[in-house]
């Protein structure tokens, strides 16, 4: 990468940070699905939104957190930013 072409770290932050926003959203979304499918079925999964009592959803909140990071990451690392076009 030239000079010019390296990625603003504005934009890195601001992706890291999307993505730890996604992550948390990702992992209430399939945890109100698996609750669903509980109630549902009776079939127990072990996951629930209660992090702090079950280390299986604390893992699991963890793992969504640093994919949706590395998501974000990687998209802003191969994304070009957009320029604007100046009218003379």
């Amino acid at each position: 990468m030239t000079e010019k072409d390296e990625t603003n770290p504005l934009r890195i932050v601001a992706g890291v940070i999307l993505g730890a926003v996604t992550g948390v959203i990702g992992f209430f979304i399939i945890v109100l699905i698996l609750g669903f499918i509980e109630d549902m079925s009776g079939i127990r999964t072990g996951i629930s939104a209660n992090v702090a009592e079950n280390i299986w959803s604390a893992v699991l909140l963890f793992a969504f957190i640093i994919a949706g990071m590395a998501f974000f990451y990687w998209k802003v690392k191969t994304t070009p930013p957009t320029k604007e076009k100046l009218v003379d």
